[in-house]
């Protein structure tokens, strides 16, 4: 026989399915208590509590008028007064009125000493008062107090959520790595609660994904998180979660993030929440002028309500939205305003990345718009190196490459600056700012994690398993396990300095024997840096234009592709003829202008800019019969040269239904000593490992699939399943060069920041000095006569570009094999 519970305990088993997010059970067990003859203040504790629920689906106003009401019973014992006066200032949090709120909170917080649960939640509250006026010291406070108070009560769920707000206070910090890795352990008991739960830990870790510029995977987080709300029709959290979605939409859909914006201030307005409703028609104001369609009267509204935040403690808010006017004045061709409203932001120097670098788009806007050269290139040098100085505390590959779009603008306009100016010396400089920005840094070895080879196991099962959706979700779930394990990575590389002085670029050049390029893109199309002994002093700058640079790269992959299928005689005709054509057209824009440059020189350098980095240079006309290497950056082709040395172990292994693989692997481990060498044929991922971790040389011949979505999931066909990029970092050490004979594999992911991102990428900035890899697909039998022709090169202690030059002239094949790194 069930036992039939009383007032008070279906009052305590209430509040916990309402802190679970469970609020439909927690609003029947407060139904239920009061019919069951509570006692005074049981009575009251469940009047508040449901006036508490009734408000997120109703009106914050009339549960503060329930609460105000049974206050005034002069029965109810001090601690019950204490926990409605902190149910009262989560209240007036929740309608945006914070000063209220703080006062409330804090005349709770003396009065439950004696109660941590509700001492806990109390300053809980109040942190995230203080987080929303930038009080971050005062939230932290308030956030370790609160979670000291739980592990006192053994409340493991509000421990979490204090530790999950702890690591929000450590992303406005600029702590991204500690932040994301906080918040995922507390998501991992909160989110098992219930879906409102689910959703408040992603709406958190989205916010970071933001910071880190990883948009599409905070977008997916923040819809799922609206539409979770919207279906329990709890609107606040809704219209909170549809805020965060506008911010993320502002960069990529400015027009739809005004929209959603603006759907949020309804559904604010409708609540009486008033504060949090001109937070987000600022967002509306924001998203009409980066779309270019603000009117004067929406300026004007604009500039009312970054008067409003600022009244409402929102100080960084109020200074973005006047950067954002200043830029949009800057745009209109009014100076004189925009200096205005770039003096009224006047952003604190600690405050958010973003407030800085915004400010230093505005100084460097300013500048040009003045005409001073000097005050535009050292502005938007001091942005980037705000935003760089950030990327370094980032272990993730990922996060720091992603997180270079916020630097997109400035990079824009300090490269056009240096190149309008003319200077060599001001244009290397900017060509390496802006490599370091997009992810060019010193490689990063972070320890190797159990649970992710965990997780990288399970994956290799699902891949051979049934496509089934059950398969589908887990493997998506381990995945996304995966990244935010290595989002979470604290940075364990030193950073380097950037400056790269063209003498001793010049000097390093002539003892190789090398000439050096570096194309940057500009809003006008691309220009280039080339230096070579016996040239230009300096180097040589040298306008390119637009012209059909894109287009030409838009088609190159597929001609690629189908030009390394068997094809009838007919069509191989056409099709070497299209992809000869678009070869020479490409030639004819980014190289031969160049030509006195590239003459000079036996070799060639190149630190190629956005998706060129995925062009075959070697197949160019220029390049026929010179080496030529593909650098991370100056900075690190110059740091990684030393005398060559014939690799002293090689490691071979092969995937399963490669054509030819066994003979292509056979015939290159052929020139190496038998004790130098180790084959695997038919390899697992295991195999694999080890051997890499063996090895000088390592040679992977097998089918590979690029993940333009997520690069470091793309991978190595094996006979277990795929090898990852992500297992790069589970090696304990990492070969010195790598051969990957697979096709997409020299691939990258295509987004601003993310443009060299891949598994070529993974491996160099594991530490591996040389990569050779194809952005498209190699035949096989071209692959097996080319590869045992490196390998001969390489035998004899050649660098691993000259290696590839060498057996491209010695067997006639030209191919989309590219050398990066340090070349020789």
């Amino acid at each position: 026989m069930a036992v039939r519970l009383g007032a008070a305990e279906l009052y305590v088993r209430a509040v916990a399915a309402g802190n679970a997010g469970r609020h439909a059970a927690a609003r029947r067990d407060l139904l239920a208590a009061r019919e069951r003859e509570p006692d005074p203040d049981t009575a009251a504790l469940v009047a508040g509590t449901l006036a508490y629920l009734d408000s997120e689906t109703g009106s914050p106003a009339e549960a503060i008028a329930t609460i105000e009401e049974v206050l005034r019973d002069p029965q109810l014992a001090e601690q019950t007064r204490a926990v409605l006066t902190s149910q009262r200032g989560l209240l007036e949090l929740r309608r945006g009125r914070d000063d209220d709120a703080l006062r409330h909170l804090g005349d709770a917080i003396e009065r439950l000493g004696d109660h941590p649960v509700a001492l806990g939640r109390a300053h809980l509250n109040r942190g995230l008062v203080r987080l929303g006026r930038s009080d971050v010291d005062g939230a932290e406070r308030d956030f370790a107090r609160a979670a000291q108070a739980f592990a006192r009560a053994g409340d493991a769920v509000e421990e979490a959520k204090a530790h999950s707000n702890e690591g929000y206070a450590a992303m406005l910090r600029g702590d991204l790595g500690r932040a994301i890795g906080t918040m995922d352990a507390a998501a991992r008991v909160l989110g098992e609660l219930s879906p409102v739960m689910r959703a408040v830990s992603d709406g958190d870790r989205a916010e970071a994904l933001l910071a880190a510029g990883m948009t599409a995977d905070a977008v997916a987080l923040l819809e799922d998180a609206a539409r979770i709300y919207g279906a329990r029709r709890l609107r606040q959290a809704q219209a909170e979660a549809e805020l965060l979605l506008a911010r993320a939409l502002l960069e990529e859909e400015p027009a739809r993030a005004a929209q959603v914006a603006s759907r949020a201030a309804r559904r604010l307005r409708g609540r009486g929440n008033a504060s949090w409703a001109v937070r987000a028609d600022a967002l509306v104001a924001t998203g009409r002028l980066r779309a270019g369609t603000a009117s004067a009267a929406h300026r004007d509204g604009a500039r009312e309500l970054a008067r409003e935040l600022e009244a409402l403690h929102r100080r960084d808010d109020a200074a973005l939205l006047r950067l954002e006017l200043a830029l949009d004045a800057l745009a209109r061709g009014d100076a004189a305003d925009a200096r205005a409203l770039r003096h009224a932001a006047h952003p604190d120097a600690d405050a958010p990345l973003a407030v800085q670098v915004r400010a230093a788009e505005v100084d460097a806007g300013l500048a040009a718009a003045g005409g001073d050269a000097d005050a535009l290139l050292a502005s938007a040098a001091h942005g980037i190196e705000t935003l760089t100085t950030w990327q370094a505390s980032l272990g993730s590959l990922e996060l720091h490459s992603g997180a270079a779009v916020h630097g997109r603008r400035l990079a824009v306009l300090g490269t056009r600056a240096a190149l309008d100016r003319g200077d060599p010396q001001e244009v290397l400089d900017w060509s390496e700012r802006v490599r370091r920005l997009s992810g060019s840094f010193p490689p990063l070895r972070p320890p190797a994690d159990p649970e992710v080879a965990t997780a990288l196991t399970e994956l290799r099962e699902l891949q051979r398993s049934d496509a089934s959706p059950a398969t589908h979700a887990r493997a998506a779930g381990l995945r996304d396990e995966v990244r935010r394990a290595h989002w979470a990575d604290a940075a364990r590389a030193t950073r380097s300095s950037d400056a790269v002085v063209v003498d001793e670029l010049g000097a390093a050049l002539a003892a190789d024997g090398a000439a050096f390029v570096t194309h940057l893109w500009t809003e006008e199309g691309l220009a280039a840096l080339a230096i070579a002994p016996g040239t230009a002093p300096g180097g040589r700058i040298v306008e390119l234009g637009r012209a059909r640079v894109e287009e030409l790269l838009g088609g190159l992959l597929a001609d690629l592709d189908v030009a390394a299928t068997t094809l009838p005689a007919v069509l191989r005709e056409t099709v070497d003829t299209a992809l000869a054509r678009r070869l020479a057209e490409l030639d004819a824009l980014l190289l031969t202008p160049l030509g006195d440059v590239i003459a000079a020189a036996d070799r060639l350098v190149l630190a190629p800019s956005g998706a060129l980095a995925g062009v075959p240079w070697p197949m160019l006309p220029s390049v026929a019969g010179r080496p030529l290497v593909v650098a991370e950056s100056a900075r690190r082709w110059l740091d990684e040269r030393r005398p060559p040395a014939a690799p002293r172990s090689v490691g071979f292994a092969s995937g399963p239904g490669v054509t030819r693989a066994r003979d292509e692997l056979e015939a290159a481990a052929a020139v190496w000593p038998a004790e130098a060498r180790e084959v695997r044929h038919d390899a697992t991922a295991a195999e694999v490992t080890a051997v890499a971790e063996r090895v000088d040389l390592l040679h992977i011949a097998a089918h590979g699939r690029h993940s333009a979505e997520h690069p470091l999931f793309s991978g190595f066909e094996l006979a277990d399943g795929p090898w990852f990029g992500y297992d790069i970092d589970q090696l304990a050490r990492t070969p010195d060069a790598v051969v990957m004979s697979a096709c997409e594999l020299g691939r990258s992911a295509s987004r601003w920041g993310l443009e060299a991102l891949g598994m070529a990428r993974a491996w160099l900035q594991s530490g591996a000095r040389s990569v050779l890899a194809a952005p498209a697909a190699v035949g096989d039998e071209a692959a097996s006569e080319l590869l045992p022709a490196v390998h001969r090169e390489l035998a004899r202690g050649r660098g691993m570009a000259d290696a590839l030059s060498l057996a491209t002239t010695a067997t006639g094949l030209r191919t989309p094999f590219l050398a990066r790194g340090s070349g020789w």
